[in-house]
């Protein structure tokens, strides 16, 4: 008897794994494929935020470091949803031409970036 076990980093988005999970059930039906669910909440929570915030703007703001996992994942998700996605560590790393034409830009952040800076990308955006 075979058996298997799938284990993901946790930063991966949830459908990407399950995904994984049911092709490798087609690929060995006879094994005992054993699945467990271990993305942080946070991390969910995130992502289907995310989801809902795409869907009514024209541009994504992640505000993150280019080292954090998590804030690439969330720009990888709103460019897989169609959406021009940028990953920005600061305002200083904004630029104007992102927004030409834009009536609404969303921001998110990854899980460890600081409030301030959220705040210091939104004041930036307000003035622009």
């Amino acid at each position: 008897d075979l058996r298997l076990g799938v284990v993901a980093q946790t930063t991966q988005p949830l459908e990407r794994v399950r995904a994984l999970v049911e092709a490798m059930r087609r690929r060995f039906p006879e094994t005992d494929l054993q699945f467990v669910d271990t993305v942080c909440q946070p991390t969910k929570d995130r992502q289907q935020a995310l989801r809902e915030l795409a869907a009514d703007t024209d541009v994504v703001l992640v505000v993150g470091g280019s080292e954090s996992n998590n804030s690439r994942k969330l720009v990888e998700l709103a460019r897989g949803l169609g959406r021009p996605a940028y990953l920005v560590a600061s305002a200083a790393e904004l630029h104007a031409e992102w927004f030409v034409g834009c009536a609404c830009v969303g921001v998110t952040a990854g899980t460890s970036t600081p409030d301030a800076i959220v705040d210091e990308v939104r004041a930036w955006l307000e003035r622009h």
